[in-house]
């Protein structure tokens, strides 16, 4: 099976389920913390660049809240209430989280997550140098948005 980042996943779990943690709920919603907020998050030291190794910081601690019910990976069985509430989106994040089953087993385990390429930083990361910058995550979350309105019409 072809593996997907978990940082492509991540977005996603973040706008449609919770990144599942109530850190990151909103009132009346499904938890949905901002799908863009992950730069603040993974830049470690504060000083508006956030570098590769921070990204997978930040990773590691994402897997930890998605990991809902600590069976030591990520699967469906995380998200029960998803299912019920928006199976629409139900349905997006299994279709995403067989992509990203390396082994088939159908749960994400952190060896996969870990082995996975940083696909959302490499996205964000416009010069290729290795650093996200404040301004090249602005440009990115700006276009992920206008992508996703553009899906909804």
């Amino acid at each position: 099976m072809k593996a997907l980042s978990l940082s492509i996943a991540s977005p996603l779990l973040v706008a449609i389920v919770l990144i599942a943690s109530p850190s990151h709920a909103r009132p009346g919603g499904l938890g949905g913390g901002d799908r863009g907020d992950w730069f603040e998050k993974a830049d470690g030291n504060h000083n508006g660049r956030v570098t590769r190794a921070e990204f997978a910081a930040y990773r590691q601690a994402q897997f930890d809240q998605l990991d809902r019910n600590r069976d030591g990976v990520v699967s469906p069985a995380d998200f029960p209430r998803l299912a019920k509430v928006r199976p629409d989106a139900y349905a997006r994040l299994t279709a995403m989280l067989d992509q990203a089953d390396a082994n088939g087993d159908g749960a994400i385990s952190r060896a996969e997550m870990n082995s996975a390429p940083p696909r959302l930083f490499n996205l964000a990361d416009a010069d290729h140098d290795g650093e996200v910058t404040q301004a090249e995550f602005v440009r990115a979350r700006e276009a992920m948005q206008a992508a996703m309105a553009a899906r909804r019409q």
